[in-house]
């Protein structure tokens, strides 16, 4: 993915498997590019990008109280500044305003690639 100009890749996951948190099935395409980087942080395309490793995923979904706030959601990143990135149990990507409201988030699409693409599209409509 050209995109990842500036990104920081964290190492290959060597910890137990991760398919799902708080009973969302993770997408095949985010947990492959997660066992060979497991997070990182870094410049994508213009704007900025935090993978959580797999390993936190369910203290961020605890700590975010996604079970209640974004039921059927989990937190996989952020941009570093308060918004959150997701995916739902049907494997779609959405932005999420750091005021967690359902009706706020931005889809951006449904599967791994095009979460990447849509979320440097998002960053740089705000320009």
């Amino acid at each position: 993915m050209e995109s990842f100009d500036g990104f920081k890749f964290g190492s290959a996951y060597k910890g137990e498997p991760v398919e799902e948190i708080g009973g969302v099935l993770l997408p095949e395409d985010y947990l492959e590019f997660m066992r060979e980087h497991n997070g990182g942080e870094g410049e994508v395309g213009g704007t900025y990008l935090v993978l959580f490793p797999l390993e936190e995923l369910e203290t961020v979904y605890d700590n975010y109280d996604l079970g209640r706030v974004l039921p059927g959601y989990v937190a996989i990143g952020g941009d570093g500044g308060g918004e959150l990135y997701c995916v739902d149990e049907n494997g779609r990507y959405y932005n999420v305003p750091a005021m967690i409201d359902k009706d706020d988030l931005t889809d951006l699409g449904d599967n791994f690639e095009d979460f990447i693409k849509n979320a440097v599209a998002l960053w740089e409509g705000d320009d």
